[in-house]
């Protein structure tokens, strides 16, 4: 039984992003004393703060003073492990838990959780569109955008949770047990928060740390250090690949088939996917492979044939004078870029890259230079991205903002070429997020696009 009485606890909550509110409000609810340590002094932390009612707070730094009377601690995903407050904490055997093991405390219904470096809202939201398709009641929680803890209580076991995982998330979880674990891919990735790779592996697999025999686990099988972890879980291993016929899902020739044992079906057809890039295949392979693993009679093609992706991921904003925008704001890393440009064929891509810096190796970014025609570089990143492809016969711009940006690569770009914006950092050096990032480089190509219409206007 999970232990969810905290009448009367001092619950001190660090960071108040959304994860953070929502725990705050939660614990609130169930009568806990609630604490709050917040690094920023920004409006909307003191509206939150309002909203929250009579909590103690500290703004400005997480002290050990302000935690060492606590009972528990949330923490919420952006705050390091390794502060001194939270080594105070550890000294003091103060329980750490995350916001989403805050959740699963009061979880009634089967989760579905869906982590790996690249892909995860995406395919967490086709497994969404899938369960909603076929009358499965389903909740899109976690990482994605609206944290477990804001709609737990109204949960109830005869529904499902689509849960998108971070390894942010993971780092701090005690009992958290998904009924199906997926894990999509690999990469390099927040080495600006983990010492290496392996560090950031390790912190991914806990997904399926809690899992037990009857639980599932969805793996990717053209990783070979994915597929061997088949023989480190107690959980059930399935699998999905775009290049073998495995026990799972899997592409062969133009059809997706899955067979869990009873032999293959046929679930659709590439010309039935909307997505764009071959990786995009293993995102479908993955959710129809969890959804059949829910329920073995659930359609699929429907909903695939329906999905259209999500906003700021490889999405075409416009087309100027014969030159195409997309907007891949939500590549946050180099791999991911590559996947984008993979897409691409011909070498006449404008790219548009840079942010905060995620202690990321820009030098791969060089297997796809051949498909470059130029680079325009942005944000905190850019001397080091430059610095990284210093040896290849590439032209590059850097500005200084997105506006910038879109109006150079207007300048440079001939009839047939695509501009895209696909930055292989993180949005936070200039921006709120990633959507924020998308959003302003929409805006400044639909400007562009008002004023290039206004010409052809004034020419006739």
């Amino acid at each position: 039984m999970k232990d969810t009485c905290f009448y009367n606890k001092r619950v001190t909550v660090m960071g108040l992003s959304e994860s953070g509110f929502s725990a705050a409000k939660l614990l609130k609810e169930q009568k806990a004393r609630v604490r709050i340590s917040e690094l920023r002094d920004a409006e909307d932390v003191k509206t939150k703060l309002e909203m929250l009612g009579d909590v103690e707070f500290e703004i400005g730094a997480h002290t050990k003073r302000f935690i060492e009377e606590s009972d528990l601690i949330v923490v919420s995903p952006g705050v390091p492990s390794d502060i001194d407050a939270l080594r105070g904490a550890a000294d003091s055997d103060i329980p750490v838990i995350g916001e989403l093991e805050l959740g699963y405390m009061f979880c009634a219904a089967p989760i579905v959780a869906i982590t790996g470096t690249n892909g995860k809202s995406t395919t967490v939201s086709l497994l969404h569109e899938m369960f909603r398709t076929n009358g499965i009641k389903s909740y899109l929680l976690g990482n994605i955008g609206r944290p477990l803890c804001e709609d737990i209580l109204g949960i109830t076991k005869d529904s499902v949770i689509a849960l998108e995982v971070s390894s942010f998330q993971l780092e701090t979880i005690k009992r958290f047990r998904p009924k199906i674990a997926v894990l999509l891919n690999l990469t390099q990735d927040h080495l600006d928060r983990y010492r290496d790779m392996d560090e950031y592996r390790k912190a991914k697999l806990r997904i399926f740390e809690n899992q037990e025999d009857c639980d599932y686990a969805i793996l990717n099988y053209d990783d070979p250090a994915i597929r061997e972890l088949s023989n480190r879980i107690k959980s059930k291993a399935f699998y999905f690949s775009i290049n073998q016929e495995v026990r799972g899902s899997y592409v062969k020739g133009e059809r997706l088939f899955i067979d869990l044992g009873k032999g293959p079906i046929e679930i659709c057809r590439r010309k039935d996917i909307n997505l764009q890039g071959i990786h995009s295949l293993g995102n479908v392979l993955a959710a129809a492979l969890a959804l059949k693993l829910v329920d073995d009679k659930a359609g699929i093609l429907a909903a695939v044939k329906n999905f259209v992706g999500l906003r700021h991921r490889f999405e075409f904003v416009a087309e100027i004078a014969g030159v195409r925008f997309i907007d891949d704001s939500k590549s946050t890393t180099v791999d991911s870029t590559l996947k984008a440009l993979e897409t691409l064929s011909g070498n006449d891509v404008i790219l548009i890259a840079g942010g905060k810096d995620k202690g990321s190796d820009y030098s791969l970014i060089t297997e796809q230079l051949k498909k470059l025609k130029y680079l325009i570089l942005i944000g905190e990143a850019r001397k080091k991205i430059r610095d990284a492809i210093s040896g290849f016969d590439i032209p590059i711009e850097e500005v200084s903002t997105m506006q910038e940006a879109v109006a150079f690569s207007r300048k440079i770009a001939k009839k047939g070429d695509t501009v895209l914006l696909s930055p292989m950092c993180s949005s936070f050096d200039m921006f709120k997020d990633y959507k924020e990032r998308g959003e302003v480089f929409c805006k400044a190509v639909f400007d562009e696009q008002h004023m290039a219409n206004s010409v052809k206007v004034e020419k006739l």
